[in-house]
């Protein structure tokens, strides 16, 4: 009988993650430029006298920027990573 070959060792990533690392740094620079604008939004110092309610809305969404940036960017070094080997 023929020897058995030695299977090749599976690459680093699946089809999905290999998709998912192509498109996560579109979404990094997507969330910084939505950051950029809301702190931008924010810097104005009178924005929390006139307008409360839309100081209260633009700093929930940027936490919720900051947080899925924070989120994305660990997801593309882990992907990164495992793509190393």
């Amino acid at each position: 009988p023929a020897p058995e070959r030695p299977k090749p060792a599976k690459s680093g990533l699946s089809f999905t993650e290999k998709h998912r690392l192509e498109e996560l740094p579109a979404i990094i620079e997507r969330l910084e430029a939505e950051i950029a604008k809301l702190s931008e939004f924010l810097s104005d110092p009178q924005l929390y006298a006139t307008a409360p309610a839309k100081f209260q809305k633009a700093t929930a969404a940027l936490a919720d920027r900051q947080a899925a940036l924070s989120a994305a960017e660990e997801e593309w070094l882990s992907l990164e990573e495992k793509a190393a080997g």
